[in-house]
């Protein structure tokens, strides 16, 4: 009896001490995480695009462990929700705003080609007009002072006068349409102005990781500005899942901010070492 207390009493200490080495010593990445996504259709991609783009950002992780990290698994506990935010309202509105800019921009380098074509063709016919004026008040003058003109030659000063008054009329249509393409001109450049100021209003400051975040237990997206940047927002709510905080370089993907440096989707060696540190792969 004191023989099997005693085996009961050892195995006990030794389980516990198995647990406490197994608990201290387990690493975020000594399980495979399997999840499961929740799909909000307000987003201007499909469910499927979005699996993608999160199985797209476990690649990096895992390929820098050197294993299978995560794994898509309908049903399962884990979940990475794609949830609609007035952020990304904000951002779609950007969005057009910005293609409406584009258009705008073409629609005014074509004004703009049409204004400068209209300014020369009324400068030539401008000058025409004023030279075959000259010309004609010359030859009035000489016949004038010659006490009057042949009726051949006076009848062609009076077909002179009306083809005259006839290139005036052109002139004045042509520097009409001058004035009205260059108050197209006009709106056309107050209306991309405030479409800038627009859009600037929207986007006056950084945006942080703040478009999502974890708590181990499910990731939640609520706003991205692109395909790119869904997949980095994905990768790094992933680094946090892996145990890693947040780093110092700026271009790593774990850095607080997203910039131009790390939107790429490229894990920087600052994740690799925090991935090495938390998962102790080194």
């Amino acid at each position: 009896m004191k023989l099997l207390k005693n085996i009961v009493y050892y195995g006990i200490i030794i389980f516990s001490l198995w647990f406490m080495w197994h608990t201290f010593t387990k690493t975020p990445c000594d399980r495979i995480i399997e999840y499961d996504i929740s799909y909000d259709d307000r987003f201007r991609i499909t469910e499927t695009q979005f699996l993608s783009f999160v199985e797209r950002a476990e690649i990096p992780w895992e390929e820098a462990a050197g294993k299978e990290l995560f794994r898509y698994s309908p049903g399962a506990d884990f979940k990475i929700n794609l949830i609609f935010s007035e952020e990304q309202e904000r951002l779609y509105e950007g969005n057009d705003i910005s293609a409406n800019l584009d258009q705008q921009q073409a629609d005014l380098d074509s004004l703009q080609t049409r204004y400068q074509s209209a300014v020369r063709r009324y400068e030539t016919s401008l000058r025409q007009y004023e030279s075959q004026v000259q010309s004609y008040e010359s030859e009035v003058e000489y016949w004038n002072n010659q006490g009057g003109a042949p009726t051949e030659t006076y009848n062609k000063l009076q077909n002179d006068a009306q083809r005259l008054d006839s290139k005036y009329q052109e002139v004045e249509r042509l520097r009409a349409n001058v004035n009205k393409l260059a108050e197209e001109n006009n709106q056309e450049i107050q209306a991309y102005n405030e479409g800038v100021g627009d859009f600037n209003e929207l986007f006056r400051d950084p945006k942080q990781f703040d478009a999502g975040n974890t708590d181990g237990t499910e990731i939640n997206i609520y706003s991205y500005d692109g395909n790119q940047e869904l997949m980095t927002l994905i990768m790094h709510e992933f680094g946090h899942v892996l145990g890693i905080d947040h780093v110092e370089d700026e271009s790593a993907v774990m850095y607080y901010l997203l910039n131009d440096r790390n939107k790429g989707g490229e894990l920087a060696q600052a994740d690799i070492d925090a991935l090495n540190l938390s998962c102790k792969l080194q």
